[in-house]
């Protein structure tokens, strides 16, 4: 009896050991296939879109850099779908040795194992590259008119591809493609390390990506709980920042603009009916200000068609977080310091209107 529970010991526990194998060797198939899975998907893309300088990044690597942190630099870069992926399939590989650190171009396209390979092989050659500087508020032309002062491209070129070529961003999905300056609002202004030899369509990408990366999904609920489109806040934005070159004062140009909105008043933004004349705010003369144009917030209700100026985060943010208030009015007060004095009713507007501009 002894001997028949000993050998029923024995079996349960052959059994268990199989089962034990049997479940890693699935597991590890199931993660091999899944890898296979990105590489080939990856490679059937790049078979289907072609390769160029649109997919290419310029990746910088310190020295010791981590596992970990080149994984999720990879991912923030667009060049992984899962940094927890990458980390997991190097570990499996036993190819965890330290990464070289250089600069490195790299392709969207490149499948996992040839991103690890060309990070651990090191640069090839000295990478070269360069920076640009987008400051904040400017428009489609203000950038065309940089990059051909830099002479990358003409800015025909550039206002060409920010009009017509693709790009496949879920933001830009419900953008008409033949609304003028299209993308107006949406090239965040920022510091960018790009190729020596770029094309319109790579830094309008690059421009684009920085915008995802910060406006989150816990942004797109706000702008979505507030009732407004990601279009609406650019849009909402793209005055504050033309309209007060204060951090401080953002908000409260914000709480403007939605007091306004909501109580069906014209914006009466002089920064709007700026953009559609094409001159600056100062040279606004009362025919531009009486104009039809689609802009003139001064005879059309409601916000402009589009952007008129491409903002920076501290605006984006302003349009949808913005002190509660009954403001309405607002008047430069000091123009050595951008100070504005804001009113909630016109008595006040316009005292102020007297005491600060006389002669307007």
């Amino acid at each position: 009896m002894k001997q028949k529970t000993l050998v029923d010991t024995l079996l349960y526990l052959l059994g268990m050991l199989f089962n034990l194998v049997l479940m890693v060797v699935i597991g590890y198939a199931i993660f091999r296939f899944t890898v296979w899975g990105f590489n080939y998907g990856t490679e059937f893309s790049e078979y289907m879109v072609g390769s160029g300088e649109d997919y290419e990044v310029i990746f910088v690597l310190e020295d010791y850099t981590s596992l970990a942190d080149v994984a999720q630099q990879l991912e923030d870069e667009g060049l992984i779908p899962s940094a927890m992926m990458f980390r997991l399939e190097r570990t499996l590989m036993n190819r965890t040795a330290d990464f070289r650190p250089g600069t490195f171009t790299l392709n969207r396209n490149m499948t996992s194992s040839q991103l690890n390979n060309t990070l651990r092989a090191g640069p090839a050659r000295e990478q070269q590259f360069q920076w640009i500087t987008i400051p904040e508020g400017w428009t489609i032309a203000d950038m065309a008119a940089y990059f051909e002062s830099r002479e990358f491209f003409t800015a025909e070129a550039f206002i060409h591809a920010a009009q017509y070529s693709q790009f496949n961003y879920h933001f830009l999905s419900h953008i008409p493609m033949d609304r003028p300056n299209r993308l107006e609002g949406y090239l965040f202004p920022d510091s960018y390390q790009i190729s020596m030899t770029p094309s319109p369509e790579h830094i309008i990408h690059r421009m684009l990506m920085r915008f995802e990366q910060l406006f989150t999904p816990y942004y797109q609920t706000l702008a979505q709980d507030m009732g407004l489109t990601i279009d609406q806040v650019v849009i909402i934005a793209s005055i504050i920042e033309r309209e007060t070159r204060l951090v401080s004062e953002r908000p409260l140009v914000s709480q403007v603009i939605h007091n306004r909105l909501a109580r069906n008043m014209l914006l009466q933004m002089d920064s709007t009916t700026a953009y559609a004349v094409g001159v600056t705010g100062d040279m606004l003369t009362q025919a531009h200000l009486d104009s039809t144009l689609p802009h003139n917030t001064y005879v059309h209700l409601g916000l402009p068609p589009g952007a008129i100026s491409n903002p920076g985060w501290a605006s984006i943010r302003a349009a949808m977080e913005f002190p509660p208030g009954d403001y309405i009015f607002f008047v430069l007060q000091n123009s050595a310091t951008g100070e504005h004095f804001f009113s909630t009713n016109y008595a006040d507007h316009h005292a102020a209107v007297q005491r600060y501009r006389p002669f307007w």
